[in-house]
């Protein structure tokens, strides 16, 4: 959902935030962080159920196979 994962980008590190932008077309990056911009205040509960929401639907998504998560170090998780 776009609007959940506008919520989990808000309080996102600028490198985590890119790295989403990167793998998104130029149109869709813009209209995600235009909505940011304009998403006003928000609850960090609310930031955090959706950044729970994004990591849920990776897992699912590892588990049916569809991606593969490599692991860099204990740390470091890389998509």
């Amino acid at each position: 959902d776009t609007r959940d994962l506008a919520l989990a980008l808000k309080t996102a590190s600028e490198d985590v935030a890119n790295r989403i932008y990167k793998n998104m077309s130029k149109r869709a990056a813009d209209m995600l962080k235009e909505d940011i911009e304009f998403m006003g205040p928000v609850r960090l509960r609310d930031i955090e159920e959706a950044q729970q929401k994004i990591v849920a639907s990776i897992r699912r998504l590892e588990e049916a196979g569809e991606i593969v998560i490599a692991r860099g170090g204990e740390d470091e998780v890389i998509v």
